[in-house]
């Protein structure tokens, strides 16, 4: 099975591919009637105005007319995987998402609605694992005070800022952010032990305080510095137990971010301090004449007497303006395993009427370590 969906997926992608100019994401593009070039380099990944757009909560600085649409789109996705060192072979339906951003009325607030009606992932043990019902974000932004300068985001959210692992053209995200310290106090239940675990790029329940002082007339430059305190627990409209609603009040501790973004171009770094347990990452993320993006992380992480080193390193060119490849090599220390290097393609088509703006993605990603080949595909369809 997984081999005739691999080869539809890619052949069905390829033609789709080549076949149209890039438009623009559906929501916004209703909205605004632009092709998706305004704010991206290659879907999802944001140019200059795309982050912008966001920094100053979904609007464009210029007077730019709006329509009246539905604020929302709908993303589904089929996956197929095939891990060739145990050969484990499949491919199934993995998500069917409902996402909705904007303004809040006529204020400077913004809210972002993530949710998955359809939830599948393929655990280690080779079978699915359905954690539908959980909200991969739900939070509202306001700015307050000092003309916009400092906002609180509260919700459930990922909590580093300077590098968005959302907006990334691979399949997964790099290890040095998403790589967890484990809880060093254990629950009554499996599932809050692990919902007790950090990492930069997870998502949890939390509250953020921001403070950006601006360095030009862009409003996503300047230098940043954030504050997040995260709480355990994960928001869902619950379907399985896999994916039930959990909310614990107590702070699994403090992340603390600084950095300076110019352009394409950020420095900075991250520190969390918790329960005997804490890490500190430094963020460098470049672009070369917007055809090539770098991005390198580093981090020291410790946890109940125990430290290891974890980076991240690697390069993404836009090869068309609805195709880009990338690789990048994942390390940790502590498990003194070889280096994992991945290598990923994607594609984006945006197609149909501005009114009812669509797009077909296609993400290969192929894994290459020493007892762990994974190769994986991915063809969505976004309305």
């Amino acid at each position: 099975m997984i081999n005739r969906l691999a080869i539809t997926s890619v052949a069905i992608g390829a033609i789709l591919l080549w076949a149209a100019p890039v438009h623009a994401t559906p929501q916004f593009a209703r909205m605004y009637r632009v092709d998706c070039s305004q704010c991206h380099s290659l879907p999802p990944r944001l140019n200059e105005r795309g982050l912008a757009f966001l920094a100053s909560g979904y609007r464009f600085a210029e007077d730019v007319e709006r329509y009246r649409t539905v604020p929302l789109a709908v993303w589904n996705t089929v996956d197929a995987e095939w891990r060739h060192s145990v050969d484990v072979r499949k491919g199934y339906a993995g998500r069917v998402e409902l996402l909705s951003a904007g303004t809040i009325g006529s204020t400077t607030a913004s809210y972002f609605v993530e949710w998955r009606a359809l939830s599948q992932s393929l655990a280690s043990n080779g079978r699915l694992l359905n954690r539908s019902g959980r909200f991969e974000d739900l939070f509202v932004r306001v700015p307050v005070g000092f003309g916009g300068a400092m906002a609180v985001t509260m919700g459930q959210f990922r909590g580093l800022t300077q590098f968005d692992v959302s907006l990334r053209l691979g399949l997964s995200e790099p290890l040095v952010f998403s790589s967890s310290l484990p809880s060093t106090v254990g629950a009554r239940r499996a599932r809050l032990t692990s919902l007790r675990g950090f990492s930069a790029s997870g998502r949890q329940p939390a509250v953020r305080f921001e403070y950006q002082q601006a360095a030009s007339r862009r409003s996503a430059d300047g230098w940043f510095g954030a504050v997040t305190v995260p709480l355990t627990g994960e928001l869902t409209i619950p379907f399985t137990d896999a994916a039930s609603f959990e909310f614990e009040a107590r702070p699994k501790g403090v992340l603390v971010e600084a950095y300076r973004r110019w352009g394409l171009t950020s420095v900075g770094g991250h520190t969390f301090l918790g329960d005997r347990r804490r890490l500190g990452t430094f963020v460098v993320t470049h672009d070369i004449a917007r055809r090539v993006a770098l991005l390198g992380g580093i981090g020291v992480f410790h946890s109940a007497g125990a430290t290891d080193t974890r980076f991240s390193a690697g390069s993404e060119v836009t090869l068309s303006s609805n195709m880009a490849a990338g690789i990048r090599v994942d390390h940790r220390t502590e498990q003194r395993l070889d280096p994992v290097v991945l290598i990923y393609g994607n594609g984006h088509l945006p197609f149909g009427p501005t009114v009812f703006r669509q797009a077909i993605r296609l993400q290969i990603e192929q894994r290459v370590q020493r007892g762990n080949h994974v190769s994986t595909v991915a063809l969505s369809h976004v309305f």
